[in-house]
């Protein structure tokens, strides 16, 4: 299914679910499966098993939600709530439902009929079907959001899982000025070093996660190259991507020499950083005067290296460095530990 054709099953869904009898939600309806406590101004505290419609989904996990039985609205966590499979159908659902039936090999008879029939008359007989027969549209529930989804759209951005180029293309044509923050996961040399200029030449795009990706040198020696052009990227997360002493040279040798802008700077969880990389972070953390978070945890580095980047702080009093709580004992006696305390997490 080609970028047109999802949005005229957008539009046909939108038209047909507009002369139903019963309006569906404005937005997702979700359950709270856990009382949480607010902890500030913008968070919402929620009781188990109340109800809430999601207005914003954003990538942090954080969303806009308004409670159905209070009709206040905060932030809340994605791990206190899911999916009220009970609820009325979304525009988003439907849409999303009807391409997983569409494109993938979905064994039920009634959806292989709908396959035969054109564009415009699958997406209407589509949303007739899954509003008769609840026992369908609980199978399809269930497979559909049991599968992860190679590509998930967020109010704020989108997470690439897994994506063929096919999928890459079609998430770079659809990217507009909201989409500013990006995660692709487990994903291929090939395919981030593939996506990796169209993103960092996009100046809308301000926070970059990639994960689970073994990124070769080629991919590191790409990102370094538009690393040193960019003026858009505010944070950079590197989490389990098999990243060296060699890529961390080479990231923090551009940081320090072309970049001004990125804020802050993630190695997490790559347990190929080891002590040669504390010379190459100290000099990042002295030389670069923008950056104001570094995160090194999960990797190599041994406390005589901790203690060479510990140095560093002495000299740039801006920057926060986040490590291991293994390195607490390494911070807590290093001589200068009171200067620079308030700013080792």
């Amino acid at each position: 299914m080609n970028i047109q054709q999802l949005k005229e099953t957008s539009i046909a869904l939108r038209k047909d679910q507009s002369t139903q009898s019963i309006d569906p939600p404005k937005g997702p309806v979700y359950v709270v499966i856990r009382d949480w406590e607010a902890r500030n101004s913008n968070q919402l505290s929620i009781k188990k098993g109340e109800k809430l419609e999601i207005k914003e989904e954003r990538t942090n996990g954080w969303w806009l939600a308004r409670s159905l039985d209070t009709d206040q609205e905060g932030r809340v966590h994605i791990s206190d709530i899911k999916k009220d499979e009970e609820s009325e159908l979304s525009t988003l659902e439907s849409l999303e439902l009807f391409h997983y039936a569409m494109t993938e090999n979905v064994d039920i008879p009634k959806i292989k009929e709908i396959k035969m029939r054109s564009n415009v008359e699958r997406a209407s007989l589509f949303l007739s079907l899954i509003k008769q027969d609840s026992v369908l549209l609980d199978q399809l529930r269930k497979k559909g959001h049991g599968k992860p989804k190679a590509i998930r759209w967020y109010d704020d951005g989108v997470q690439l899982t897994s994506p063929s180029l096919i999928q890459c293309q079609e998430v770079v044509s659809l990217l507009t000025y909201k989409h500013r923050d990006i995660v692709i996961k487990e994903s291929s040399p090939d395919i981030v070093c593939d996506l990796l200029p169209v993103l960092l030449q996009n100046e809308k795009v301000e926070y970059l996660t990639i994960q689970d990706t073994q990124l070769t040198q080629d991919c590191i020696s790409s990102l370094c190259n538009l690393l040193a052009n960019n003026k858009s990227l505010l944070d950079f997360y590197l989490t389990t991507c098999s990243v060296d002493d060699k890529a961390v040279a080479d990231i923090t040798n551009v940081l320090q020499t072309h970049n001004n802008t990125l804020l802050g700077l993630v190695f997490f969880n790559n347990p190929h950083i080891t002590s040669v990389s504390a010379q190459s972070l100290s000099e990042l953390i002295i030389n670069n005067s923008t950056l104001t978070r570094l995160q090194i945890t999960g990797t190599s580095i041994s406390s005589d290296g901790i203690l060479i980047i510990l140095q560093s702080l002495t000299i740039n009093k801006s920057i926060k460095l986040y490590l291991d709580m293994k390195d607490k004992d390494t911070c807590t006696t290093y001589h200068d530990y009171n200067i620079i305390k308030d700013r080792n997490n």
